[in-house]
C-alpha cells in the first residue's frame, strides 16, 4: 500500500514538474515575440483555421469566403477546437489558441516521459525524456504556431502509448478512436495504420489483446471515420481529400528534380537539427537492437518514421519553415534514440561514468543553444507574418473597396483581415487554378475571367504575372528582407 502511494506521489510529482516547465516554455517563446515585435502566429496557414473558426461562429458554415462553402482546412478537427476563440468580439482567440495548444503540448511530454518508463521497463526520479521533448525547439515552435501539429503529436503519443503497452480490452477502443479522429486532424494520420496493422499480424498468434476479431472490429471502427472524412470532404470540394493535398504537390512540383535519396536525406535532417545530432548513435544501436530481437513493436514504430519520411520525399519533399511537415515524426526520433542510449549506457565499458556525464552535458548543452535560437526563430517568423501578410490585409480592409475581388497567393491573413473576395493563387479555397499553378499565362487568362481588380503577392514569386502593373502599396517591413525575402505588395490588375 506505501508503495503503491509513493509511485503515485512520484508520478504526480513528475507530471507536476512537465506542467511547471511546459508553461515556462511557451511563456519564454511568446516573450521572444513579444519583445521582437508582437504577438502572433509564424505562419500564414495559421490564420486560415482562424478565419473558419471564426466564420463557423459567426455564418454557422465552413466558409473560408462567406457563403461560399470550402475545402482550405487541413485539420476540420483543429478547426472546431478553436472556436470558443472566436466566442467574444476582442483578441481573445490569441488566449485560446495557445491555451489548447499548451494543453497538447504539455499532455505530449507526459505521455512521451510515460512511453519512455513503459519502453526501458522502469520509473525515473526526475522526468528527464519529458524535459528533452519540452525544450526541442522544433516542438515549442509548433506548439506556439497555432497549427494543427502539436494536436497530432499528442495523438501520435497516445496512440503509441496505448499500442505498445499492450493495454487491456477496455482501452482498445480508445486506440481505435484515436486511429479514426486523426484523419480529421491531418490526413497524413493516415498512416498510423501502418504500426497497429504489423504489430497485431505479427501477433496473430497470441491471444486477448491480439486477437482477430479485436483487429478486424479496429478497422471497421477506423473504417466509419473514413467514410465520414471522405463525404465531408466530397460535400465540400468534390473530393476525398481537402484541397490542400492536391494544391500543396501541384505548387512544389520543382522540388521533384532533386534525386529521391537526397530529399529523403533532407527530411531526414530536420530530426537531426539541434540536439537530435547527438542522439543518432542511440536512435542506431536501438535499430539494431531490435532487429537482433525482433522486437516487431519497437520495429513497427521504427518504420512509421522510415515511411513517414518517404511518404513527404515521394510527395511533398518541402523543408521550408523548419521543415514544418515532419516536425511530427521529431518525438518518435527522440524517444527511439533516447532508449538506445539508455539501453547502450547499461553495458559496462572504460570510464563510463565519465563518459555519460559528458554525453548528457553535450546533449544539455546543444539542446538549450537550439532552444535559445528557435526561440530567435520563432520570433522572426512571427515578425515576418505580422509586418507583411497581415499588414497588408489590414490595409486592404482600410483602403480598398469593399466589392473588390483580390487576387492572392497567401490567404490566411487576407481571409481573417481584409474582408474581401478573394481569389487564391495557390488552390487551397480556388481548387480550379491547380492544374496551371505554375503557369503563369494561365493564371493571367483566369485572373481576367474572374474580373480580379487587385494582385497581392511578393514580387519574386512569378516571374512576369506581376510585369506592367502598377503598384499602390507596398509594405515597409524590415523583417522580410533582412531574411532574405522581399516586401509583399499590392498591384492593380484590372
Amino acid at each position: 500500500m506505501n508503495i503503491r502511494i509513493k509511485e503515485n506521489s512520484l508520478f504526480l510529482n513528475k507530471n507536476l514538474l512537465i506542467i511547471i516547465f511546459g508553461i515556462i516554455v511557451q511563456i519564454i517563446y511568446l516573450g521572444f515575440s513579444y519583445k521582437f515585435f508582437s504577438i502572433g502566429f509564424p505562419l500564414d496557414d495559421s490564420w486560415i483555421h482562424q478565419t473558419y473558426a471564426r466564420n463557423l461562429v459567426e455564418y454557422g458554415g465552413w466558409f473560408f469566403i462567406p457563403g461560399i462553402l470550402s475545402a482550405g482546412s487541413t485539420s476540420p478537427l483543429w478547426t472546431l477546437l478553436l472556436i470558443p476563440g472566436h466566442l467574444f468580439q476582442t483578441d481573445f482567440f490569441y488566449y485560446w489558441t495557445f491555451f489548447i495548444s499548451g494543453i497538447f503540448f504539455i499532455g505530449s511530454s507526459i505521455v512521451f516521459q510515460k512511453l519512455f518508463e513503459k519502453l526501458i521497463g522502469k520509473s525515473t526520479k526526475y522526468p528527464w525524456a519529458g524535459f528533452l521533448f519540452l525544450f526541442e525547439w522544433h516542438l515549442v515552435w509548433s506548439a506556439s504556431s497555432g497549427m494543427e501539429t502539436i494536436l497530432f503529436i499528442f495523438i501520435l503519443m497516445s496512440f503509441l502509448y496505448l499500442l505498445l503497452s499492450k493495454v487491456n480490452k477496455n482501452l482498445w477502443l480508445l486506440l481505435w478512436v484515436l486511429l479514426g479522429i486523426v484523419i480529421f486532424v491531418r490526413p497524413d494520420g493516415l498512416t498510423l495504420l501502418g504500426p497497429y496493422i504489423l504489430i497485431n499480424v505479427v501477433n496473430f498468434s497470441k491471444k486477448n489483446n491480439y486477437s482477430r476479431k479485436n483487429f478486424v472490429f479496429g478497422l471497421l471502427v477506423v473504417s466509419i471515420f473514413l467514410i465520414f472524412y471522405a463525404l465531408f470532404n466530397m460535400r465540400l470540394s468534390g473530393e476525398i481529400l481537402p484541397n490542400t493535398f492536391f494544391a500543396k504537390q501541384a505548387e512544389y512540383q520543382i522540388l521533384y528534380s532533386k534525386p529521391l535519396l537526397s530529399r529523403y536525406l533532407d527530411m531526414f535532417l530536420v530530426s537531426l537539427t539541434g540536439s537530435g545530432i547527438l542522439l543518432l548513435p542511440g536512435f542506431l544501436y536501438y535499430f539494431y537492437h531490435s532487429i537482433k530481437k525482433r522486437n516487431w513493436e519497437v520495429l513497427s514504430v521504427y518504420f512509421w518514421f522510415f515511411g513517414y519520411l518517404l511518404i513527404y520525399a515521394v510527395r511533398l519533399p518541402a523543408t521550408y519553415q523548419h521543415g514544418r511537415y515532419v516536425i511530427p515524426a521529431i518525438p518518435v526520433y527522440l524517444l527511439l534514440s533516447l532508449i538506445g542510449i539508455y539501453s547502450f549506457c547499461k553495458h559496462s565499458m572504460p570510464n563510463r561514468i565519465l563518459i555519460k556525464f559528458g554525453y548528457k552535458v553535450s546533449i544539455l548543452a546543444i539542446l538549450l543553444i537550439f532552444f535559445i535560437l528557435g526561440g530567435k526563430a520563432y520570433a522572426e517568423d512571427v515578425a515576418i507574418i505580422q509586418s507583411e501578410m497581415v499588414d497588408t490585409s489590414m490595409w486592404i480592409n482600410k483602403n480598398l473597396p469593399p466589392d473588390a475581388v483580390i487576387a492572392a497567393h497567401d490567404i490566411g491573413a487576407m481571409g481573417f483581415f481584409a474582408g474581401r473576395q478573394i481569389i487564391d493563387l495557390a488552390g487551397l479555397i480556388s481548387p480550379e487554378v491547380i492544374p496551371f499553378i505554375r503557369n503563369e499565362d494561365q493564371l493571367s487568362k483566369y485572373l481576367d475571367e474572374k474580373h480580379a481588380d487587385y494582385l497581392v503577392i511578393f514580387p519574386g514569386w512569378y516571374d512576369k504575372l506581376d510585369q506592367s502593373k502598377k503598384v499602390i502599396y507596398r509594405t515597409n517591413g524590415t523583417y522580410s528582407p533582412k531574411a532574405g525575402g522581399e516586401n509583399m505588395t499590392i498591384f492593380i490588375w484590372d
